[in-house]
């Protein structure tokens, strides 16, 4: 008897220890995901960020170039209304003038958002480069923690190629981890069977020394 409860014991050791081995995976493997998740999104962004930056460059010249030709016109526009002489022809040069200084003011107002609009690009591209900075840095933390997947290059590229090694190796080792702990629970089954004479399923290892010491007659300590 006692070494049936003996036995039962060491599957209860057994099944923790795997427990815990899981878990351990399980968070290993939910922070390798965050952190590909992350490389890949600031990868993409850089990726991308030489033409977005010649985009904003051109928008912000070419807003240039319009507010250049409407001031040239306003200023123009001013000229033929000094030199207007009778009502009707200071009338329409007044209101030439007054679209010119319009066109001009939103030609500047162009320029502004242009120009924001790259400065913004500009302050995303370095939030983006010490992201991935911080992203490589964190790789190399983890890559201790995962012994089957080799680390790659100290940079974001390197980052994303051994993340997607260690989702590889995670996976592998998690579902060994899950078939050893159903192995567990199934000599967990078939001790409860063979004591308690009938078939019966347990669903958990965790209790199995109480159950058998309960039908056994033993006090359980």
């Amino acid at each position: 008897m006692e070494s049936l409860l003996s036995f039962a014991e060491e599957l209860e050791r057994r099944d923790a220890d795997v427990a815990r081995a899981l878990a351990r995976v399980e968070a290993l493997q939910a922070e390798v995901d965050e952190l590909r998740t992350h490389a890949e999104a600031a990868a993409s962004f850089l990726f991308t960020l030489p033409a977005a930056l010649a985009e904003r460059a051109s928008d912000e010249a070419v807003a240039a170039e319009a507010r250049d030709q409407a001031e040239q016109a306003a200023r123009e526009a001013e000229q033929l209304a000094e030199r207007a002489e009778k009502e009707a022809q200071r009338q329409e040069a007044a209101h030439v003038l007054q679209r010119a200084r319009d066109d001009a003011h939103a030609a500047e107002f162009w320029v502004a958002q242009a120009h924001d609009a790259r400065a913004e690009l500009e302050r995303q591209a370095e939030s983006r480069r010490a992201e991935a900075a911080r992203l490589a840095h964190r790789a190399v933390e983890l890559t201790p923690r995962v012994r089957t997947a080799p680390a790659g290059s100290h940079d974001l590229q390197g980052a994303l190629e051994w993340a997607s090694r260690a989702r590889g190796a995670l996976l592998l080792e998690h579902s060994g981890l899950a078939r050893e702990r159903e192995e567990v629970v199934r000599e967990a089954t078939e001790l409860l069977a063979s004591v308690l004479g009938e078939p019966m399923t347990a669903s958990a290892v965790a209790g199995v020394r109480e159950r058998l010491a309960r039908a056994l007659a033993e006090p359980s300590s």
